[in-house]
């Protein structure tokens, strides 16, 4: 049975029978997280985890999954607000990565930036077989995921990979496990029902304790990181000269 459809500007929450699922709204700009749509995704994460949730699947609409942190208003910004952007973009990631849950990212075209530390702080990472990945992150030299990326694919391998900031494809996705599996999206709801009824195996509350036990905590080291390597050289002129680069 499916329940109806609660619809934001920014995000889409659709409640089924076996699983939530959050859309990213935004397909005309590729989904890139602007300042609301992290505050929209964040109130939605916050519900799941007061309504008994079980199961939480993301996924952006249109072509892509995610473009990453939208530079789009680059030049209004300050160092503040930017700074204030980036911190409730951690509170956001730690708060998927450490849901008391099960999350899944569905992830389609492109996964960047901070799109791929979202995808990266879900449990399974569903990807289309034309799906591509990068963290260009360290290229501004933001902290932003690195412990979250090496816990899921180990230091040299998440070292290689954040310090090239080079675009990946699935394929070499998942051979560093990146991501869990590729699925064609036809195959998407097939697998949710699938991860459900594997997770209603399990007795009342095992998968939350499972996660605690599995996962560190470093909520605090990775925000103190985030914040300190935000304030460690002016950032704007840093997100400028990244921005120019790529023009």
């Amino acid at each position: 049975m499916d329940y109806p459809t609660m619809s934001a500007e920014l995000v889409t929450v659709q409640k089924f029978s076996t699983h939530t699922e959050l859309s990213l709204n935004r397909g005309d700009k590729a989904n890139a997280l602007s300042a609301e749509l992290v505050d929209a995704l964040t109130n939605a994460v916050d519900a799941a985890h007061q309504d008994g949730t079980q199961l939480l699947s993301i996924r952006g609409a249109g072509k892509n999954f995610c473009a990453g942190f939208d530079l789009s208003s680059l030049d209004r910004e300050t160092d503040e607000t930017l700074i204030e952007r980036l911190r409730r973009a951690e509170c956001l990631l730690q708060s998927i990565y450490h849901a008391p849950f099960a999350t899944v990212a569905l992830i389609q075209g492109g996964a960047y930036g901070a799109g791929f530390d979202i995808a990266m702080a879900c449990d399974y990472r569903i990807a289309a077989p034309e799906s591509r990945f990068r963290m260009p992150g360290w290229r501004m030299g933001l902290a932003l995921g690195t412990r979250r990326t090496a816990a899921r694919v180990g230091q040299e391998t998440a070292f290689s990979f954040l310090r090239a900031a080079a675009v990946i494809d699935a394929n070499s996705a998942l051979a560093s496990k990146f991501i869990t599996e590729i699925a064609d999206p036809v195959t998407w709801p097939r697998r949710l029902d699938e991860i459900s009824a594997e997770l209603r195996a399990l007795p009342s509350g095992s998968y939350p304790r499972l996660k605690r036990i599995l996962l560190n905590d470093t909520r605090t080291a990775d925000l103190q990181d985030l914040l300190d390597s935000l304030r460690a050289e002016p950032l704007k002129p840093r997100m400028l000269r990244y921005v120019e680069s790529k023009s």
